[in-house]
């Protein structure tokens, strides 16, 4: 089995936020193989040494959607984020949202489909799978092939989602038996957790859209994290 973290950031040499992802991997004291996918070339130093005594590998890509074909793709940021760079986007409109004053610079970064890179790395097999990749979560795993692989759970970013994206991903989900099982990774909260087969909780997975966020920020996270 393997943990899959796409977006990752600096895990938690970031000086502004935790990474629950990070967190996790510390505190259960993960021996099982980590792959790390970071699509900013900036947090590859913090996060090799982070990572420097668990067996993880850690890339440079930009994860894109399967319907999608690119092999680079320009990303947006600040320099007005700096020392972390935490947002770092495919869309500049989404940098402007959080930095409407900052200057907004470009970089290309390689990218590769997400099933192309589980094939690539022979990966079939998932206890965790994390997204946060700042705005393409929806695209990604509304356009990915979950019969592919056997995913145990799916921690992504639901914040910024619109009220018809989220819909449409959580009926796809339920569709593949996947429910909602509490909060992902994110420890702001921003992320839900959907477990295969976890269908105690289909009321509350098919509510999830109609429900204020005031209202998440109650829930623990997910019983497994």
């Amino acid at each position: 089995m393997n943990l899959i973290q796409i977006g990752s950031g600096s895990a938690n040499f970031d000086t502004n936020f935790e990474d629950g992802f990070s967190n996790f991997v510390k505190r259960k004291k993960i021996k099982k193989k980590i792959f790390i996918v970071e699509a900013n070339s900036i947090h590859l130093k913090n996060l090799k040494k982070f990572y420097s005594k668990e067996k993880t590998i850690i890339l440079n890509y930009a994860i894109i959607p399967d319907n999608m074909n690119k092999k680079k793709m320009e990303f947006f940021y600040s320099e007005k984020d700096k020392p972390n760079y935490q947002i770092f986007s495919n869309s500049k409109a989404f940098v402007r949202k959080h930095f409407p004053h900052g200057e907004i610079k470009k970089k290309i970064v390689n990218c590769i489909k997400l099933s192309t890179f589980l094939k690539k790395y022979k990966i079939s097999n998932i206890d965790y799978l994390s997204l946060d990749i700042e705005g393409m979560d929806y695209d990604v795993l509304f356009n990915f092939n979950l019969t592919s692989f056997d995913i145990k759970n799916i921690s992504f970013e639901h914040l910024h989602l619109t009220f018809y994206q989220k819909i449409r991903i959580i009926f796809k989900l339920i569709s593949k038996n996947y429910f909602f099982s509490g909060m992902g990774f994110d420890i702001r909260k921003s992320d839900w957790m959907f477990t295969k087969n976890f269908k105690n909780n289909k009321i509350t997975t098919c509510l999830l859209p109609f429900t204020p966020r005031r209202i998440w920020k109650r829930y623990s996270f997910a019983k497994f994290y």
